[in-house]
């Protein structure tokens, strides 16, 4: 297969700045993200003022315009260290993440959860070290699977994904067809859905109030957890410095068939989004204000849109 220049360019710049990022050790690894970020805020600018943007929408138009910068610095920061921490997936194994996180607590939390046999839906924010947390789990042993998004370069896309399930994590295509019945199928069998729902939906989805404003988010969380009849077990990962991460894993929230369909979305959506709300405003520069598809984005209806995100399928009756 023939490939863009662009996109060769692009995935070479990559994987010379993983093999940089794996043949160091792990806090100089990080000063290279450091670095990186530095530039892409202070010369290249990249989104930053869309950042600042929104810190300021969601925290006050008050707040001190050097604790806005504070704020959209290490969030970008963080950005880059959370690349760093994907690209040295090799690297994270049972005794680093013991030496450097308290992820095994986290795990050990989703194993007792799924101990019935139930599956379980394991939701973070794009906050702190959110994309270790599969790696995480899988390597405490903990029955993970992802559905992951194609990227636009393949040759990224090739690469993400080999990143994202080598521990052993199962990965479904969002393009898959057979997406709803597979994933209600998986957590029936007591696996465990790791994903994040604080982005906004393409179509009209479900009117959740979050960062002080409606949001429309997609229905995918709830409506597997409703069809599987799982819980949702929202969980925050943040970062203590730089080289140190925490988990803290929340009560469960159980589907409620006595109410309607509609109603038990918005329900358990609500439940979890009011709870990263809490999260992210006692540590606003560890969410990642740089989102392109930022949560708070007005939705502009068009006729007839259909309920949820194509990439979430309808609820329905699956195996």
């Amino acid at each position: 297969m023939k490939y863009r220049s662009k996109y060769i360019i692009e995935y070479a710049a990559l994987r010379g700045f993983q093999v940089l990022v794996n043949i160091l050790p792990y806090r100089v690894a990080l000063s290279i993200g450091a670095g990186v970020s530095w530039i892409a805020f202070n010369i290249v600018r990249w989104r930053v003022d869309n950042a600042k943007k929104r810190i300021r929408e969601v925290l006050g138009n008050n707040l001190p315009a050097s604790e806005v910068r504070r704020i959209a610095s290490l969030s970008l920061r963080y950005m880059f260290f959370n690349a760093v921490d994907v690209l040295r997936t090799p690297h994270w194994t049972k005794k680093e993440f013991t030496k450097r996180s308290n992820f095994q607590q986290a795990a050990d939390a989703l194993i007792k959860q799924v101990a019935d046999g139930r599956g379980a839906i394991s939701t973070l924010p794009h906050m702190g070290s959110w994309e270790l947390g599969g790696v995480a789990a899988t390597t405490f042993e903990a029955p993970m699977f992802i559905i992951y998004g194609e990227q636009r370069n393949p040759l990224f896309n090739k690469l993400m994904t080999k990143l994202r399930t080598g521990t052993g994590t199962e990965g479904i295509s969002r393009e898959d067809k057979s997406l709803l019945k597979k994933v209600v199928r998986n957590l029936r069998s007591g696996k465990i859905l790791a994903m994040t729902n604080d982005l906004r939906s393409k179509t009209e989805g479900l009117p959740i109030q979050f960062l002080g404003k409606e949001a429309n988010l997609v229905a995918g969380m709830a409506l597997f957890a409703r069809q599987a009849k799982v819980p949702i077990v929202p969980m925050v990962a943040y970062r203590e410095g730089w080289a140190q991460h925490r988990c803290i894993v929340f009560d469960p929230i159980e589907p409620d068939i006595t109410l309607g369909k509609r109603e038990d979305w918005i329900r358990m959506t609500q439940l979890t989004m009011s709870i990263y709300e809490a999260e992210i405003r006692k540590r606003p520069e560890q969410y990642f204000w740089y989102n392109k598809r930022w949560v708070l984005d007005p939705f502009i209806s068009e006729a007839a849109a259909p309920l949820a995100d194509p990439a979430t399928p309808q609820e329905q009756s699956a195996p």
